[in-house]
C-alpha cells in the first residue's frame, strides 16, 4: 500500500466536505436570504396602490407623475430598511408584501 494513499483519501473527504458546506450555505442563502429587489417591492406596493385608489381619477401625465415619485421613494426606504434592520429581515419583509394584494395586508408585513 502506498503511504500518500491515506493522505489523498483525506484531501478527498476533506474537498467533499468543503463542498457540501458550500451547498448547505447557499441553500440557507436562498431560503432566508434572498428577497425581491426593492424596486420590484415598490412596484407591487403602487401596482396595488393604484388598483385600490382607482386609476381613472387622475389624468394620465398626473398619475406618471405620481406614480415615479412614490417608487423613488419607497425605493429608498427600503435601502434603508435593508441598511437599518438587515438582509434577513428585509428579505421576510418582501416576502410578506410580493405575497400581499391588498394595501392593508402589506401595512402589517
Amino acid at each position: 500500500m502506498n503511504a500518500a494513499a491515506p493522505s489523498r483519501r483525506f484531501a478527498r473527504a476533506l474537498s467533499v466536505g468543503m463542498l457540501l458546506a458550500v451547498a448547505l450555505l447557499f441553500g440557507l442563502w436562498w431560503l432566508f436570504v434572498r428577497a425581491t429587489p426593492p424596486d420590484e417591492v415598490c412596484r407591487h406596493i403602487v401596482d396595488v396602490t393604484m388598483r385600490e385608489a382607482g386609476e381613472g381619477s387622475l389624468a394620465p401625465d398626473s398619475q406618471e407623475a405620481l406614480v415615479r415619485s412614490l417608487e423613488e421613494r419607497c425605493v429608498q426606504h427600503k435601502l434603508d430598511k435593508i441598511q437599518l434592520r438587515g438582509r434577513i429581515e428585509y428579505a421576510r419583509y418582501a416576502k410578506c408584501v410580493m405575497g400581499s394584494d391588498r394595501l392593508m395586508d402589506i401595512e402589517r408585513c
